[in-house]
């Protein structure tokens, strides 16, 4: 009788108690979220402290590697076996070079930011998935759990997910599956805490150009969230719906020190086939299918597909 109720347990426990248990969605946990900028190296790299914060009582740094732009989380133990340095080591960073790019196309409404793979590498796509909040239950399943497979042995897929506060609030279960996803290597990308959309506003006021719009707390409360459920936020910013204005573009690369992200392949949008060197956005909220089709119908190769910093790389 015992062992039966031992099985029992653990049946109750492996069968009903929900996938979204382990989800955080209180960012309040965190304290102390402040923006920064402070300069450091290590050998011969450079970093930029851009966040700092404190968790349970511990501080912590979200920091960037200028050269590489991958961001990571360290403790204040860590911090303190940096040099510090000043804001000279900028100077022909990837991240300075990628910052002048935004700047060259940053007053456009539509589509500003880095739309296009700074180089064309043969072979190389790059495939980015939005996750605007959604009414409908689920997720893409068929691309998350059925064509996002690797075919090789230990070795994941690279994609990256822009992520809003709202969808995880909804969508708990979901987000628990991609984040446990052992096919797949997540790039968190920043697309907004809201995603704020009024169907008969005009682009100029609407998103995130709504005068209401809270831009720290829509930036910060994505980052927040991110991180209290162990994920690392990139530099990145996928800005809702695409729009944006010179005011906004400077807002998020001069304060929070985020690069905005857009496409030169919105499958859902767009006339051409998936080709070298492009960032492709599809919708895994079930909220623009066909973009998703396209790409499942075109079938590009798995191996193709490459971390977005491949892309963004202004260094050969």
């Amino acid at each position: 009788m015992k062992s039966f109720f031992t099985y029992f347990v653990i049946f109750f426990v492996v069968f009903f108690i929900p996938l979204n248990a382990d989800i955080q969605i209180d960012t309040s946990q965190i304290k102390n979220y402040i923006v920064k900028k402070e300069f450091y190296t290590q050998g011969k790299n450079r970093f930029m402290i851009f966040r700092s914060y404190t968790y349970k009582e511990n501080s912590y740094f979200l920091l960037i590697n200028l050269d590489s732009l991958k961001t990571s989380i360290i403790s204040n133990t860590q911090k303190e076996k940096l040099k510090k340095s000043g804001k000279s080591i900028l100077s022909n960073s990837n991240y300075s070079k990628l910052v002048a790019k935004v700047f060259k196309n940053s007053s456009i409404l539509s589509n500003a930011g880095i739309n296009k793979s700074l180089h064309k590498k043969k072979n190389e796509i790059y495939l980015t998935i939005d996750m605007c909040p959604s009414s409908k239950k689920g997720y893409e399943k068929e691309l998350f759990e059925e064509y996002l497979k690797s075919t090789e042995i230990n070795k994941k897929i690279p994609i990256s997910i822009a992520i809003t506060y709202r969808w995880v609030k909804d969508h708990k279960k979901e987000f628990f599956s991609l984040i446990h996803n052992e096919n797949l290597d997540i790039t968190w990308i920043n697309h907004s805490k809201n995603h704020y959309y009024n169907p008969i506003e005009k682009l100029s006021k609407n998103f995130m150009l709504n005068s209401k719009t809270n831009l720290r707390e829509e930036v910060i409360e994505v980052e927040k969230l991110l991180i209290l459920n162990n994920l690392t936020p990139s530099i990145l910013f996928r800005l809702p719906g695409l729009i944006s204005n010179q005011k906004l573009i400077n807002s998020l690369v001069y304060e929070f020190s985020l690069i905005p992200l857009g496409t030169n392949n919105w499958l859902v949008k767009s006339d051409k086939e998936v080709s070298n060197g492009d960032i492709i956005l599809i919708h895994g909220n079930l909220n623009e299918k066909e973009g998703v089709e396209k790409l499942i119908n075109n079938q590009p190769n798995i191996n193709r597909f490459k971390s977005i910093y491949n892309s963004l790389l202004t260094d050969k």
